[in-house]
């Protein structure tokens, strides 16, 4: 971008302050007495906000994190500007179009009720790998700190983890036994209040179904059943269970696997597998995690996705899509599953992982110091990496098909739309009244 135009930007802000940007007028009569240079830019702009045939910035402050740091990262790539010319701009853009994001995060049409001044605080992200030892902030908030035990960091929230899930619905066991789910019902995947779904202490939303651990061992389904992924006859003595895209498995506390659900690709071959500690339902696959920290796999591996040979020391797996697979080690740190690919580069700076989650769109890390890391693919193949940046204290996490659920220390659930199309929100976050 002409470093003149930024320029004449930064001397309006500094002759007349933030406030000069929440009132229309005053910025569209500043506009005219600009250079032409401006006025062009300011429609290219226009028009790369509307790639695709939506308007983000009304969305993008506090509702959708991973859209406002694409916005950035692609400002910056586009016009050549550095990080904070980029989001200083696009916030005066989202003014100039007609959008202005309150300080209560509420978003109004500029000439219907125009926020107060001062203009509220834009928290930095790191939308680049970083290079070499240099490190800048995911964001400007100071980060609590936090003892690390050596050799325990990986997945040491199990037990709180297994409480949520997500895929298409939200699915929790709250503080006093009972399992609540919210989002889209149409195969009563959310009919959880029943006789059956009493004593749960663990819970795995797939695709349409749902499936819930009773303390006994037991195990208990609804929802969808066309493929038989909820057929859990004969199935006892279960220690955790997992819900995939078509198939459920279900860890015994001998160290074996069960499965039900479709079975065409292989990903219901478990019954000869021995020491599992740890079970992962995918799409048509399955992952097992042994005592060893090496990684027993069935499904179908046709175009190599599901190679997990090299991997040692590992702790979790997160599947998001055929080729987004990635595993959790158990010094917090992450390993690609399959063949050589982008992921690998991607990740190299996200250490010291408690828990990693997935869905087919994005992976989320919980880290070290309570915080949430985003890495989505809702618009470049490549990814874009964003962050929850108003969450913290967090112990474990969900990821749903377009949602990321959140549970804190003191029992509080969080939950965030992450999807661009809002038309996705089918009531999967109404959950701030559960108490976990």
């Amino acid at each position: 971008m002409d470093e003149r135009i930024l320029e004449t930007l930064e001397a309006i802000r500094a002759n007349y302050g933030d406030g000069v940007f929440y009132n229309l007028t005053t910025v569209r009569n500043l506009m005219n007495d600009l250079a032409p240079s401006l006025r062009k830019e300011r429609i290219q702009i226009a028009n790369f906000l509307e790639i695709g045939g939506y308007f983000q910035l009304k969305y993008a402050d506090k509702t959708y994190p991973v859209v406002r740091t694409r916005l950035t990262s692609q400002l910056m790539d586009t016009y050549a500007v550095d990080e904070t010319a980029a989001i200083w701009v696009l916030n005066i853009f989202s003014i100039l179009l007609g959008y202005n994001i309150s300080d209560d995060g509420a978003v109004y049409k500029s000439e219907e009720a125009p926020p107060k001044p001062p203009m509220p605080a834009i928290e930095r992200v790191n939308p680049r790998p970083f290079i070499g030892d240099e490190r800048r902030p995911l964001m400007t908030v100071p980060r609590p700190q936090f003892k690390r035990e050596e050799n325990k960091l990986a997945f040491t929230n199990w037990n709180k983890a297994r409480r949520i899930s997500a895929d298409y619905h939200s699915v929790a066991v709250l503080r006093n036994g009972q399992v609540k789910a919210a989002g889209p019902n149409s195969d009563g995947q959310c009919n959880t209040n029943t006789y059956d779904w009493r004593d749960i202490v663990a819970v795995s939303a797939g695709a349409y179904f749902t499936v819930g651990l009773r303390a006994d061992g037991t195990v208990v389904g609804i929802g969808r059943n066309d493929f038989g992924q909820r057929d859990f006859t004969g199935w006892t003595d279960i220690r955790s269970v997992s819900a995939g895209t078509r198939h459920t498995v279900g860890l015994r506390t001998n160290g074996t696997l069960l499965a039900c659900g479709q079975a065409r690709n292989g990903g219901c071959k478990v019954s000869h597998w021995r020491n599992i500690v740890h079970a992962v339902a995918g799409q048509d696959c399955t992952f097992g995690i042994k005592k060893d920290g090496r990684v027993l796999v069935c499904g179908d591996n046709k175009n190599g996705d599901l190679q997990v040979s090299h991997l040692e020391n590992v702790a979790d797996i997160a599947y998001a899509a055929p080729g987004r697979i990635l595993a959790l080690l158990k010094d917090g740190t992450l390993a690609r599953v399959g063949k050589e690919n982008h992921m690998r580069k991607r990740f190299t700076h996200w250490k010291n992982i408690r828990q990693i989650s997935a869905a087919p769109d994005y992976f989320a890390g919980l880290m070290e110091d309570s915080t949430v890391r985003l890495l989505a693919y809702f618009w470049q193949d490549s990814g874009v990496e964003a962050a929850t940046s108003h969450w913290r204290d967090i112990v474990a996490i969900a990821a749903g098909r377009y949602h990321i659920l959140g549970l804190k220390s003191d029992g509080k659930l969080l939950a965030e739309m992450l999807h661009p199309d809002i038309s996705r929100n089918k009531g999967q976050i109404n959950v701030a009244s559960w108490e976990m």
